[in-house]
């Protein structure tokens, strides 16, 4: 992955801001009439059980901590309809 490419995935300063202090922030965009199903879920980088580097912070050198991916197309029940993460992931610090 090239630092450009991860620019242009990436979500923005504020966006990882909120996160990181516990707010609600909606990414990645998502159309209103979006709805997940078998026909357009994307193909997904990581598999379960996968090693991967999570960005939990702002910071662009301590923002990152180590993980197992956990679950594919995770949601919770109390989220707004078509919003969902791409994986759950157990960080290495014990967080999920």
């Amino acid at each position: 992955v090239k630092p450009e490419h991860v620019k242009t995935v990436f979500p923005p300063n504020e966006i990882l801001t909120k996160w990181h202090a516990g707010e609600d922030a909606d990414w990645p965009p998502l159309d209103e009439d979006y709805e997940l199903d078998e026909d357009n879920m994307p193909r997904l980088r990581f598999l379960l059980g996968h090693r991967v580097e999570c960005r939990i912070g702002p910071d662009p050198v301590t923002g990152w901590c180590g993980g197992t991916v956990t679950q594919l197309w995770y949601r919770e029940a109390n989220w707004p309809p078509g919003s969902f993460a791409p994986y759950q992931v157990q960080l290495d610090d014990g967080r999920m």
